[in-house]
């Protein structure tokens, strides 16, 4: 049997493709890059005058204010502007501009048109206007038809605020005034026309033929607010940022190209840190093995996000740091425009990159050590340790020209021996006006392309990295609980092989609906969080051992694994006497199962007194003591379920039905498990029915205003009360992801009815279960099941009941299942019937609890279990004294014997292994170039084996 090898080849392998290289290269030259912006000449007109300033009616393309064609004096323009007095237009240069011709005047008179209509004005004039089939005519400005003045205005241009020319007054009928200005270093450009003294009436000025040279950079339009925005983010850069940047130390070798180590089998010592580069506008945070760049100059963008493990840059082209939908108005936040190519990202055009018009502008940065999200007490055994989360965080604080209450912080944390960033954002409002967040990108990054195709894919393969939210539910798999990361087209890269631009190469993080959350005066507004874990290889076992770490790593409490009990009765004298045979044996926990009677929400004295002495007894015997409890799936009333949108009714949805978190039934629920808990002194929830998503389009509830704010409220809700929960140190079982939300175990994945299935079937598809759950999980985030009792049918062929007649099969479940690493629901009133049962219990309890933490740590699959032949896992922990404990299982009525290479890279070992089969002698063997050592497995028909590697 050929048994996986996994070699430390941590490095992605690239194979070319010599037929698509050629197809690519002659599709790109069909290609323009829209964002490429050589020398030339623009007319003003080509450009998006829509940002232009102007009261009473919008400038004109081409045509006079009036849309008659451009004439001044007689002589005709086939390009330019048709303006009022007192509009302005701001063009940005970057500095790039060359020149700038025009020729200026007032537009030539027309005969007032017979069929007007007029809109009253404040001052007490009329605006007249024509209007048919093709829309609207502006005609002009005047008390009466009969008192349309001739105009007179002056026409004024100023260069990043100062002057730099100004006409005399113009009137109508005069020729043409001609402009040629030179526009050397000059970053805005401003063109106003103003009313030359006599009122606005017949003002209809032209830019006739308004042209602008350039060289490397195409001039934009932007808003009026643009130049105090550039005085104001230069002033902040030199005065406060530079300073701040200056304070940062100098990056060491090892934080800038990476630490050259495998930190899955090595220990990487490096601590992460912020620190300046050499240019002066640009902050890296790193630890080793993955760091993200920030320029801070014009405004704040990430400009490169590198896996060090492998030296690969995984950023292409830049974006904002977040974009916010506030008051139906986007925003950007920090980002840089201007970007020639998408295709890949140069250094030296981050100098000739503007911020984005309109965006929130960095204002300061603050740098501390990660803080805690949990306070986790930790107070059963775990496989992590309380201490501290290491690492560094830093926080980008942004404002707004026009938003001057808002402040926005978007904060990102590295941590310590991990290729790991986190990232979120906070609205605070610190204004007098309530503000609603529509919607909200907390993350965007052009990422390099995982494939180039050039035709339509039946399936995308997407960048390298794992990318995974708090945000997560309705799933016992991370990949279907993942609601808000999304891989998009990214419309800005042309010159992608994909002739549709279908290519998701751009990661948008961002809620399936809502917020639409209303900040009031003085609230902070927190985004959920993201964790980006760039990969260094293809390989799923690889891949999974990075995601195992991951959770140890920001949610310790996954690896608390008490052993538990499923009672299904509530009667006192059944329940202490399953919590007297849970002491016996060395459990830890018994759980009253659903269908025990266990009622949470009744708060009567009786329940309360009932449950509080159960606890107290639990707990003199030292075992703890929790229970079950469903949320959804349930029918409650009318005025309390969850609204169906499609049909504005309840039921149909998730479930079939659920009550709304956010109805007034649902908000007294979880105050009630919450009272329940603190006078009973439970240690324990199983939440069944978690809270799946469900959109409420109900107005009715106290909790939530509608439909575009109901998901994110319900989740807010409930993983607010199972972060309360954890800090209570009240273990969560939910068949859910809601790990980063402080639960606990979750289903490994199974169908129920599979335990009303032959005990040996039982068995073989237990194992397979548990091998195909733990590839990207942690043992002790799993539960599995075994049905002491009967269990959706099955009868006596299923359950283990009577425990001393099946002692053997019960003893199988235990043992593959504490083997692999898993507790399971031994659903039933007893751990044992006879002494022989009792002693069965206690040895494999024994056996588990000495090797508890190698049994516990990541698993290597092996071979998963067919029912032909040996199948088996093994665990690895570097770090312990085991490095690794192989499990082998024999599902066949005879007796195997058979040689295997074990594969032994993840343990750490590199030389020579010491592998002991059960307690016998010991064994040195030298490891291979693959770093694999043969050895002989020898199991017993339907038995087992097992050995320990130091």
């Amino acid at each position: 049997m050929q048994f996986t090898s996994y070699l430390p080849l941590p490095t992605r392998v690239y194979k070319s493709n010599l037929l698509l290289l050629l197809i690519f290269l002659v599709c790109s030259l069909n290609y323009t890059v829209a964002q490429q912006s050589p020398s030339g000449v623009v007319s003003l007109s080509e450009l998006e005058i829509e940002k232009a300033v102007q009261p009473w009616w919008p400038l004109q393309k081409n045509t006079a204010i009036t849309g008659a064609p451009l004439t001044i004096a007689g002589t005709n323009f086939k390009k330019g502007i048709g303006t009022l007095s007192e509009s302005s237009v701001y063009i940005f240069l970057d500095g790039k501009g060359d020149t700038f011709k025009a020729e200026v005047g007032l537009q030539d008179p027309s005969a007032f048109p017979v069929a007007v209509k007029y809109n009253a004005l404040s001052d007490g004039s009329k605006l007249f206007y024509t209007q048919d089939e093709t829309g609207k005519k502006f005609v002009g400005i005047a008390n009466s038809e009969e008192t349309m003045g001739s105009g007179s205005v002056q026409f004024v241009i100023k260069g990043d605020g100062k002057l730099l020319w100004r006409s005399k007054k113009i009137k109508g009928g005069q020729t043409p005034t001609p402009i040629a200005l030179s526009l050397k270093g000059i970053k805005v450009l401003e063109l106003t026309v103003n009313d030359g003294d006599d009122g606005i009436s017949g003002d209809h000025a032209v830019w006739g033929n308004p042209e602008i040279t350039y060289s490397s950079f195409k001039p934009i339009l932007v808003d009026a607010n643009y130049i105090n925005t550039l005085k104001t983010v230069d002033n902040n850069f030199n005065n406060h940022l530079k300073p701040l940047i200056e304070q940062l130390p100098v990056g060491s070798a090892a934080l800038r190209t990476g630490v050259n180590k495998d930190w899955l089998v090595e220990k990487v010592s490096l601590s992460s840190n912020i620190y300046k580069e050499d240019n002066g506008k640009e902050i890296m945070m790193s630890n080793g093995l993955v760091s993200r760049t920030f320029r801070l100059s014009p405004n704040c963008a990430t400009v490169d996000f590198k896996n060090l493990t492998t030296g690969e840059s995984l950023l292409r082209g830049v974006s904002p740091e977040a974009m916010l939908t506030i008051d139906g108005q986007e925003y950007a936040v920090g980002g840089l425009d201007g970007q020639k190519e998408y295709g890949y990202l140069k250094k030296e055009w981050l100098d000739d990159l503007w911020s984005p018009d309109g965006s929130f502008q960095l204002s300061t940065f603050t740098i501390g050590d990660i803080q805690k999200r949990i306070e986790w007490p930790n107070k059963r055994w775990s496989l992590e340790s309380k201490q501290p989360q290491k690492g560094k965080s830093i926080s980008f604080t942004y404002h707004h020209s026009r938003l001057k209450d808002i402040e926005v912080q978007v904060h990102y944390n590295i941590y310590d021996g991990i290729p790991l960033i986190s990232k979120w954002f906070t609205i605070t409002n610190k204004g007098s006006h309530t503000i609603v967040l529509n919607n909200f990108k907390s993350e965007i990054l052009a990422m390099v392309e995982a494939e180039s195709a050039v035709e339509k894919q039946r399936g995308w393969e997407t960048p390298n990295i794992h990318v995974e939210s708090d945000y997560a539910f309705h799933s016992m798999s991370m990949k279907n609980a993942n609601k808000v990361v999304h891989w998009e087209k990214d419309p800005r890269y042309t010159s992608q092989a994909s002739y549709l631009l279908a290519t998701p190469c751009l990661l948008e993080c961002k809620l399936p609906i809502g917020p639409n959350e209303a900040i009031a005066p003085a609230a902070t507004f927190e985004s959920f969080r993201i964790w980006e874990l760039p990969y260094d290889s293809s390989d799923k076992q690889r891949k999974g051992l990075y995601t195992n770490a991951m959770y140890a790593k920001i949610a310790p409490w996954v690896t608390e694994n008490p052993l538990f009990l499923h009672v299904t009765t509530t009667e006192d004298a059944k329940v202490k006497a399953a919590i007297d045979q849970c002491a016996e044996t060395g459990y830890e926990m018994v759980i009253l199962s659903f269908g025990s009677g266990l009622n949470m929400e009744d708060l009567s004295e009786s329940n309360i007194a009932k449950f509080k002495a159960l606890a107290d007894y639990a707990h003199a015997k030292g075992i703890e003591l929790g229970g079950y409890s469903l949320l959804s799936s349930r029918w409650i009333s009318d005025e309390v379920d969850v609204i169906n949108p499609e049909t504005g009714k309840r039921g149909g949805v998730i479930h079939g039905s659920s009550p709304c978190l956010n109805s007034q039934w649902g908000i007294d629920y979880f105050e009630k498990l919450k009272v329940f808990f603190e006078k009973t002194g439970f240690d324990l929830l199983e939440h069944d029915g978690s809270y799946p998503g469900q959109l409420c389009a109900s107005t009715a509830h106290v909790g939530h205003r509608g439909l575009e704010d109901s998901q994110w409220k319900s989740w807010k809700r409930i993983s607010d009360f199972y972060k309360w929960c954890n800090e209570k140190g009240i273990f969560l079982n939910i068949p859910d992801w809601y790990y980063l939300s402080g639960s606990t175990k979750n289903s490994i994945g199974y169908r129920e009815v599979n335990w009303s299935l032959p005990r040996e079937r039982q068995l073989v598809l237990g194992r397979q279960n548990m091998f195909d759950g733990t590839y990207d999980r942690l043992p002790s985030m799993s539960w599995t099941f075994v049905p002491l009792t009967e269990y959706h049918g099955g009868g006596a062929a299923a359950t283990i009941e009577p425990l001393d007649t099946h002692v053997k099969a019960y003893k199988a479940h235990m043992i593959q299942n504490y083997g692999m690493g898993l507790q399971a629901c031994y659903r039933g009133p007893r751990l044992y019937d006879t002494e022989r049962t009792k002693s069965m219990v206690i040895e494999v309890v024994d056996w588990y609890k000495k090797y508890r933490d190698i049994l516990n740590s990541p698993i290597v699959h092996l071979k998963r279990a067919n029912g032909r032949e040996m199948d088996g896992i093994m665990h690895v922990n570097p770090e312990l004294k085991e490095k690794g404990m192989a499990m082998f299982f024999n599902p066949t009525n005879e007796e195997i014997t058979q040689t295997i290479q074990l594969p032994l890279y993840y343990t750490g070992l590199t030389e020579v292994a010491r592998i002991q089969e059960k307690e016998g002698p010991v064994k040195t063997y030298t490891l291979e170039r693959d770093y694999s050592v043969p050895i002989t497995v020898k199991i017993p028909a339907h038995g087992y084996n097992w050995f320990k590697i130091h």
